[in-house]
């Protein structure tokens, strides 16, 4: 009975944790819990060395390209290589880096170890943090790895990358160019138009608190700030996505605010057609309401906006598996883990894709390697 109590236990927690996991906007799809025209979240961690760094000394610098990434992602180590470069052009005119490792839950001194050696081997000469816990990981709700933000003055967030795609090189340097007064606004070599909303300052202060509120388990205390925030910034999807959540956890007790949860996604994405958040939050309030058709045509929407957002591709694979279509939800689900093999939320949601399609094995075995990555 008390093996039985332990097990009911933790797949309540698991539940909890992959209903958590979708919440939050999204910087250019980047981070679950950050968005362009916000304030990165602080933070302080130690490097391999023990030597301490914290966020808010870069607050006034007017470019800080910030990087999560791991040594087992190839696409780490290139962009980490091509950022070096960068920086040993742009150092003396104000470029700043940081790189937060996110390896293991649980860094060994050979890990640690491992860090610092591939450090070296690259030659980087800006601070590489280890992240214990992968705190700071979850505080930004790391999609993909690596995941990289652009950073302005106070912090600001600019732009944000997930995998860094062949276009990002040349995007983050015209970025950063333009922060330091290198490059003219508008005189980019490609253009690329910024598409993040930047939101007024009540409509920030707002979210902020509302987003606190929440994430301590207050969501009915949450609400109200968070439709302050709405109104006050009716073009910024934000306050709407977060609200949309809420109601979709409390559609577990009762079915009926999954609609009010539709109404809220609808609303972001009037603000923001592009936000690929707040076009997944619409398909999976959808899919609660067993719209499939409906739910499967806005995740393909969300996937033309960001083909690598894994919570659109773990939606778009229940949608698959749900409706027999197995083969090409496995190959959906192998598509999303890869981009992030360390991530429990990545694991769990292919678990729910699979108990939904009756394959109940399959769900048991992401279910564990979720709490394994969760709890460890």
């Amino acid at each position: 009975m008390e093996t039985r109590g332990r097990a009911a236990r933790a797949f309540a927690s698991l539940v909890l944790f992959v209903a958590l996991s979708h919440a939050g906007p999204k910087a250019a799809a980047a981070f679950r819990n950050v968005q362009g025209g916000m304030e990165a979240p602080g933070f302080r961690l130690k490097d391999a060395s023990g030597s301490e760094v914290s966020l808010d000394a870069f607050k006034k610098d007017k470019a800080v390209i910030l990087v999560f990434w791991a040594g087992w992602s190839e696409r780490s180590v290139a962009e980490l290589a091509d950022i070096q470069k960068m920086m040993t052009e742009l150092s003396a005119k104000g470029l700043r880096v940081v790189a937060v490792n996110v390896e293991h839950e649980h860094m060994t001194d050979e890990d640690a170890r491992a860090v610092q050696a591939k450090a070296v081997a690259l030659k980087l000469s800006f601070p590489v943090l280890l992240d214990p816990g992968l705190d700071t990981y979850r505080l930004y709700g790391v999609v993909a790895v690596p995941s990289t933000a652009v950073l302005g003055e106070g912090a600001v967030v600019r732009s944000a990358f997930n995998g860094y795609p062949s276009f990002a090189l040349l995007e983050m340097r015209e970025q950063v160019e333009t922060l330091l007064g290198l490059r003219k606004p508008g005189a980019a070599v490609v253009a690329v138009p910024d598409r993040s909303h930047k939101p007024v300052h009540q409509a920030l202060l707002n979210y902020n608190l509302g987003r606190r509120l929440y994430d301590t388990g207050m969501g009915d205390m949450a609400e109200p700030k968070l439709k302050a925030a709405a109104a006050a910034d009716p073009n910024w999807s934000a306050p709407r996505v977060l609200l949309g959540d809420i109601y979709l956890a409390k559609a577990r007790k009762d079915p009926a605010r999954a609609q009010e949860a539709k109404k809220e996604f609808e609303a972001a994405v009037a603000a923001e057609k592009e936000n690929v958040v707040a076009r997944t939050g619409l398909a999976r309030a959808c899919w609660k309401l067993g719209a499939a058709g409906e739910a499967e045509k806005e995740v393909d929407e969300a996937l033309k906006t960001s083909a690598s957002y894994t919570p659109a591709l773990l939606l778009k694979a229940a949608i698959l598996a749900k409706t027999g279509r197995l083969p090409e939800a496995e190959k959906t689900i192998s598509e999303a883990i890869a981009l992030n093999p360390g991530d429990a939320a990545a694991h769990a949601l292919a678990g729910q894709a699979y108990e939904g399609a009756g394959e109940l094995a399959k769900a048991a075995q992401m279910y564990r390697k979720a709490w394994q990555l969760y709890g460890n």
